[in-house]
């Protein structure tokens, strides 16, 4: 126990927890299990006791969570299993060990919890609602175990096991407290007067997947906004919303999943022509197959319509709206992986500018040299009573050296005006990941993000100059790929948006998978576009392109009339996008700083 042990003793053990947590974080990538001690297989997949004694077969190809649990992504359950001699535990003495167990490692890591209950409790709590515990005895979330809430019975199957489980929803960085919960459900075994199990042999297999028997019943995927017997609510509702992040992401926002599920309604008024759907879905085919394989859409005389599933789904959807586009809103604000394979070629000459603020966090005493920010008088009237006291002085002086100002932060605001192709070619992922790009730099950052669109035979100001996402995300649902490639319209029109607006540091984006194939101002759409590149400079634009190889050629020339950067992409995916445009105002800001 924590308190039998002295800080030089917790601290070696909180050290050993930590590298025994990186240890596990290698083989948990790998898709293997370890064992812990003598008595323990740690994982994130499915263990199944071998016909041999000490015989443990770990399932590489079954997520711990997504099987017992019914989660939607896999990698977010760590699955412990302690083993022990025939006999019964009771789950509520376990949650109060790992409660101590986590307790005193959390007060090694953070040592401001000592001396700070509320905020120890409110720590405490995070994690062990997320910590699950079956013995025989039964099951429940540590948090509920320990606070005296109602063991749950477990099921007539698992009542012959003889080891204590515990499901642990852990991120990587966090793997350190995974040996002293352990360590506490050994001693709670040998408290309980029962002896350890030994593991004597893991094997790291893959289980046999078994087809579903029956015609017609497709895929055998959970449905988490059911009410399973015993579900826990905590875990449900975290399902749920997994599950309508995933469907968000295939469609680009929730406004668009809810479009989508409106399609299906058996309401012939709200049903949308399959040509509309095409124009703005893209492949519908795979994702009706989707909805279908999940149970949610099923075939009719009308066509695809929603099931008793799908009108649940729906119903959470309508329901929890706000709190789903809040999580959305969080997963755009992260910046998504590595791209791919990127060439790229150009620079961009102009100058960018930077904003000084005062920091009102921060002080520093006055520079003698030169007045360079506001007065902080509390600071000041401080440090002058100090230095009073050092002086003996019979009254309160301030001095000169005794004067506290404010520092200065900087920042390089960068407007960005996105210049997109919404030719037919570009529908379906491109303009979602598009779409996406414009949200994640309206989330993450502090600058103003504006939106034009160039179709058909002319462009459109789909959004202007703006930070409030609603305005972004009303004007990005009205796009509908479609037609022609007047990309001298579009570079035109954006010009002219950047001008008549109030922007810093303006930079135009320009999106596209091919080239002109419209004119502006005589029969050659080429000469046209470069033309209107010609325009980007003068106007004290800087130009970041980002086309695919197939039209490396004309996009060269078209980046150097602007004096801009080419990136040439093999896919016009949200990774790609994002992570180009973030690294090229990440090197404006430093190039504003020299």
């Amino acid at each position: 126990m924590a308190n039998n042990r002295n800080i030089e003793e917790r601290r070696d053990a909180h050290d050993t927890a930590k590298s025994v947590g990186n240890y596990l974080k290698i083989y948990f990538e790998k898709g293997e299990g370890v064992r812990l001690g003598e008595s323990c297989v740690a994982s994130l997949r499915v263990h199944e006791l071998g016909k041999l004694k000490g015989h443990v077969k770990v399932f590489s190809n079954q997520d711990a969570g997504q099987v017992i649990l019914d989660y939607i992504d896999p990698g977010k359950i760590v699955n412990l299993n302690v083993f022990h001699k025939p006999g019964v535990i009771d789950p509520r003495l376990v949650a109060q060990r790992i409660w101590a167990a986590v307790e005193d490692y959390m007060t090694i890591e953070i040592p401001r919890l000592t001396a700070a209950d509320d905020e120890k409790q409110e720590c405490l709590v995070n994690y062990t609602i997320k910590l699950l515990v079956s013995t025989r005895g039964g099951k429940g979330l540590v948090l509920d175990l320990v606070e005296g809430q109602e063991i749950e019975p477990i099921e007539l199957e698992e009542r012959g096991r003889n080891y204590v489980q515990v499901m642990c929803k852990l991120t990587s960085d966090k793997y350190g407290i995974i040996l002293p919960i352990v360590e506490a459900v050994e001693d709670t075994i040998s408290e309980s007067g029962l002896e350890l199990g030994k593991v004597k042999r893991i094997t790291n297999t893959t289980a046999q997947v078994k087809e579903q028997a029956e015609e017609g019943k497709g895929l055998s995927i959970p449905i988490p906004w059911k009410k399973f017997k015993n579900a826990n609510y905590q875990l449900m509702k975290e399902n749920q919303n997994q599950l309508m992040m995933k469907l968000a992401e295939k469609f680009g926002s929730i406004d668009d999943l809810e479009d989508f599920v409106d399609t299906l309604s058996t309401k012939l008024f709200k049903r949308t022509s399959q040509y509309d759907k095409k124009r703005k879905w893209g492949d519908l085919d795979e994702k009706t197959e989707h909805f279908k394989e999940m149970g949610l859409v099923k075939d009719t005389l009308l066509g695809p319509v929603l099931t008793q599933d799908g009108k649940d789904m729906k119903e959470y959807l309508l329901k929890h709206k706000c709190e789903l586009e809040a999580e959305m809103r969080r997963k755009i604000r992260r910046t998504p992986g590595q791209a791919a394979w990127v060439s790229k070629l150009g620079n961009v000459s102009q100058q960018v500018s930077k904003l000084e603020f005062t920091n009102r966090n921060k002080t520093m005493r006055l520079n003698s040299r030169s007045w360079t920010g506001d007065l902080a008088v509390p600071e000041t009237v401080v440090q002058a009573i100090k230095s009073s006291l050092l002086r003996n002085d019979s009254r309160l002086v301030i001095d000169k050296g005794d004067l506290m100002i404010y520092r200065k932060r900087s920042y390089v605001p960068i407007d960005i005006c996105l210049l997109i192709d919404a030719s037919g070619s570009m529908v379906g992922e491109k303009m979602e990941a598009a779409c996406y790009l414009a949200e994640h730099l309206l989330l993450s950052g502090k600058d103003k993000v504006a939106v034009v669109t160039f179709q058909e035979m002319r462009a459109n100001v789909v959004v202007p100059f703006t930070r409030r996402q609603r305005d972004l995300i009303r004007g990005l649902n009205r796009i509908v790929p479609g037609g022609m490639t007047p990309m001298a319209d579009g570079i035109v029109t954006a010009v002219d948006i950047i001008s008549s607006s109030r922007v810093k540091n303006p930079t135009m984006v320009l999106i596209t998978d091919g080239i002109p194939n419209y004119p502006l101002w005589s029969f050659d759409s080429h000469k046209d576009a470069l033309d209107a590149a010609a325009m980007i400079p003068d106007n004290k634009i800087k130009l970041i392109c980002i086309g695919v190889e197939g039209n490396r050629s004309f996009l060269e020339k078209l980046t150097d009339k602007a004096s801009g950067k080419l990136f040439v992409v093999d896919d016009l995916n949200r990774n790609n996008l994002t992570n180009i445009v973030k690294h090229e105002k990440k090197l404006m800001g430093l190039s504003a700083g020299k």
